[in-house]
């Protein structure tokens, strides 16, 4: 019961100082998850192929995106293998930053900092499994940027929540 206070008090926190900032929380009820957004996104589905689906949209230089197959537990090499696929980040460019499980409705989670020098762009990704599927979930933004605003991507990350 404790626990389950504390992650109440700290996601209202997160939401409180995002929303300085101008960001809200989404919601889709169709693929299960919830994150934080900068205002004045717009969302548009897509097809990825292979059963997975998702939303995305665009804003400025950042990018959210979530990439969704439902009905399927993909073992961590697996999502990895397919983030790689569906970002077209480079292998090398993936450096995880976080791990765990149980926690915000992940049964497990992989957290990356996914770096294409290529094009400049950072994807800040959560790979992980939920009770309704398999997720990729990113922040897309320029290298400068993430690095001026980290402490907000930050709040972004713990703001997802599956459900």
């Amino acid at each position: 019961m404790r626990r389950y206070f504390v992650s109440l008090l700290l996601a209202l926190c997160v939401a409180a100082t995002a929303a300085a900032q101008g960001w809200s929380v989404f919601k889709s009820d169709r693929f299960g998850f919830a994150m934080l957004v900068a205002p004045g996104t717009r969302w548009v589905a897509r097809d990825y192929g292979n059963g997975w689906g998702g939303i995305g949209a665009q804003k400025g230089v950042l990018e959210f995106v979530a990439i969704v197959k439902l009905g399927y537990q993909a073992p961590p090499k697996e999502l990895g293998d397919s983030a790689i696929l569906l970002t077209g980040v480079p292998a090398a460019g993936w450096r995880k930053v976080d791990e765990g499980k149980g926690a915000s409705g992940w049964n497990w989670w992989q957290t990356y900092e996914a770096r294409n020098n290529a094009s400049g762009r950072l994807l800040f990704t959560v790979l992980g499994t939920g009770r309704r599927g398999s997720y990729i979930l990113f922040l897309g933004t320029s290298q400068a940027d993430f690095a001026a605003h980290r402490g907000l991507y930050d709040q972004w990350y713990r703001s997802l929540t599956l459900y």
